[in-house]
């Protein structure tokens, strides 16, 4: 999600919380998309704020809803948005992850959830959340889903996102993957020249 820059002019409201919901259905994008800024701090517009997410189909539009959501990361904004990681539309996936990353205050309570959920889309999508989440488990939890999931896809997608932050600590599940999916050349090339660069870590 490319979060939106609010211009000065902006952040200034024009309209109460109630206006301002209203216009989310505006049919001029901009004021949809100025009216999604406002709300920013607004608790009560979360639930108007979540309707809109899977409603809207401008995009500059939709990345300002999910700022504001991201910013207020609470509990409710975060269940709100986690059922759009098993969407059908790629681009709503993505944006909703790049959201539920920029809320490392709520998100970390759902996780046990998503790392156990029965598709391994969604698992994936959840390795895309911990790649740019700010918080200090993002890489154990990581591990854990080199370390125990059983799809190919997932640990790949998991170790993808590990890598940046890895240290030699890692380098142990990491080979252990590779005999998990002995099969998988993709997951043993990238495993392979990851190594190299961890030992030089430790060294």
């Amino acid at each position: 999600m490319g979060l939106v820059r609010r211009q000065t002019a902006e952040v200034t409201r024009q309209a109460d919380p109630g206006t301002l919901q209203d216009r989310l259905a505006d049919p001029d994008p901009e004021q949809r998309r100025r009216a999604a800024l406002d709300l920013d701090g607004h608790a009560e517009a979360v639930p108007a704020l979540l309707a809109r997410v899977p409603a809207e189909t401008d995009l500059a539009v939709r990345d300002a809803v999910l700022t504001t959501l991201a910013a207020i990361d609470h509990a409710d904004v975060a269940a709100g948005l986690v059922p759009h990681l098993s969407s059908d539309d790629a681009a709503l996936r993505s944006a909703v992850a790049g959201a539920l990353s920029a809320m490392p205050a709520s998100v970390p309570a759902l996780l046990p959830a998503l790392l156990a959920d029965p598709d391994h889309d969604v698992r994936i999508m959840t390795a895309m959340v911990l790649a740019d989440l700010p918080h200090p488990g993002a890489a154990d939890w990581l591990a854990e889903i080199v370390a125990t999931d059983r799809h190919a896809n997932v640990v790949a997608a998991a170790i993808d996102a590990l890598l940046p932050m890895a240290g030699p600590q890692h380098a142990a599940v990491l080979r252990a993957a590779q005999e998990r999916f002995p099969k998988d050349p993709f997951l043993h090339f990238t495993i392979d020249a990851a190594l190299p660069a961890l030992a030089e870590v430790e060294a």
